[in-house]
């Protein structure tokens, strides 16, 4: 289902605010030309709740011939309540984003997924939202404020933290159990259930991409990546991957982390890749002239991933090629770092195949975000967009129920096709897009669409 597609919220008068801690500001002008929300797809039938609930305080009831005693009530903590929305029935959400971490791409990353959730307010048109964001700084103290503060505010839902151990941090407090948690984690490791992952998952990444190279023939995948706890668990993912499938994992290779121009670890493994797929093309001589000889066929139908982005890939991916390994007949991959118009421009990566959201979505989103900001939005704007209008949607009845994040069918959002699992992980419908040298096509063509439904389970 298309974006836009559906919507609960268009009778709805555009009145939102957004709270900090200290003060309460205004909404600027609604921005023109709506993305949308995302579509939660097919309607779920409600149970039927009993009407008519028991006094618990009636002296007479008996329950397997025992008397019940009233319970013990003990007033609660008033929850705040901004003072332009007093009187209302109102959500709560907290968001929980390192807005003065000391590393200027994090603070700037978290600026911009403020912004983007700002345009998914204006976009939703209610006004019984409420949202409370905090700084969780660069450090456990913050995370732990942060998350008390929450509580003392009766929070109804977070969205948030960003890393991994911040939300293991939160979780910790007991005050928070019932509330559900939107992380924009992606570290598998940090989800459970009612703590779910928005972000997209690197080993989902490589899941998408692997299994699509298989289906068109590549049978045998190889490694060349920097050492780094990502890089080592984007190789792990691989391998895991191919056995999965029963293809080969030929080699890996790691290189210095800080480097841009790992010379001779590139060498080293294009000796290994040329020698293991037949790859000799160099020229013959022919009544004293020099020809190049007809490409081979290859040995083996080799994959190779390199989960580098931006101007390091730019550096690096040219290296294989420099030193013998023909693009032409070894398919490069790569991961969502891709998606990037200067990489596309890399000669040596023509043809490349990497995964990614819908690039039609995500022009259009861009294209808002700039009209509204005068930048481009952020890596991780898109998730949180989806993020806040998962949490409008589904919290419209006034609060968050699991039944409703684990629907089946799923969710459509600029990011694609997703569902949570119960243990908190999210399961992603990607696109496969392929490096072109045709310009008018921008770089980049889509060689396969994102699904327009998950599979049936079991199937």
């Amino acid at each position: 289902m298309p974006l836009g597609a559906t919507s609960r919220f268009r009778g709805l008068a555009p009145s939102l605010f957004l709270l900090t801690v200290v003060a309460i500001t205004g909404c600027a002008s609604q921005p023109a030309g709506p993305v949308g929300p995302i579509s939660t797809g097919q309607p779920r039938e409600e149970p039927v709740i009993p009407s008519g609930p028991v006094d618990p305080t009636d002296p007479d009831l008996e329950l397997n011939g025992e008397t019940i005693e009233p319970p013990v009530l003990v007033p609660a903590r008033p929850a705040f309540t901004p003072p332009h929305m007093a009187g209302r029935d109102i959500i709560r959400a907290g968001l929980l984003l390192p807005f003065s971490d000391r590393r200027a791409s994090v603070r700037s990353e978290s600026e911009g997924m403020l912004a983007a959730i700002e345009l998914a307010l204006f976009d939703a048109f209610i006004d019984s939202f409420a949202l409370l964001p905090m700084d969780t700084g660069g450090g456990r103290a913050e995370v732990q404020k942060a998350g008390e503060d929450l509580a003392d505010m009766g929070a109804d839902l977070i969205l948030g933290p960003l890393f991994g151990s911040n939300v293991q941090t939160l979780r910790e407090n007991k005050r928070l159990d019932p509330v559900p948690i939107l992380s924009f984690s992606n570290n598998d490791e940090v989800a459970s259930p009612g703590t779910w992952l928005t972000s997209i998952a690197p080993e989902q990444e490589v899941e998408e991409i692997i299994g699509y190279a298989l289906s068109q023939g590549y049978d045998t995948f190889a490694f060349f990546g920097p050492d780094s706890s990502l890089g080592r668990r984007i190789e792990a993912a691989m391998r895991a991957e191919t056995e999965k499938l029963g293809a080969v994992m030929l080699t890996s290779a790691f290189y210095d982390r800080n480097t841009s121009n790992p010379r001779a670890e590139a060498q080293r493994f294009a000796s290994l890749i040329i020698e293991e797929a037949g790859l000799d093309t160099g020229e013959e001589e022919e009544d004293g002239q020099t020809e190049p000889r007809p490409l081979p066929e290859p040995l083996r139908n080799i994959a190779v991933l390199v989960p580098e982005r931006g101007n390091r890939l730019r550096q690096i991916g040219p290296l294989l090629a420099y030193y013998g390994v023909d693009t032409r007949l070894v398919k490069m991959l790569g991961l969502s770092g891709w998606n990037d118009p200067d990489i596309w421009r890399e000669p040596s990566l023509r043809g490349a195949w990497f995964p990614a959201p819908p690039p039609d979505r995500i022009a259009a989103f861009k294209t808002r975000y700039e009209r509204q900001y005068g930048q481009s939005p952020s890596p991780l704007a898109a998730i949180a967009y989806d993020a806040a209008t998962l949490a409008l949607a589904l919290s419209a009845e006034g609060t968050l129920l699991e039944d409703k994040m684990l629907a089946r069918g799923g969710f459509d959002g600029l990011n694609g096709l997703f569902r949570f699992e119960p243990d908190g992980t999210v399961t992603r419908g990607l696109a496969v897009l392929e490096v072109t040298a045709d310009q008018t096509l921008g770089g980049v063509r889509v060689i396969r669409p994102v699904a327009a439904g998950f599979a049936p389970e079991g199937s």
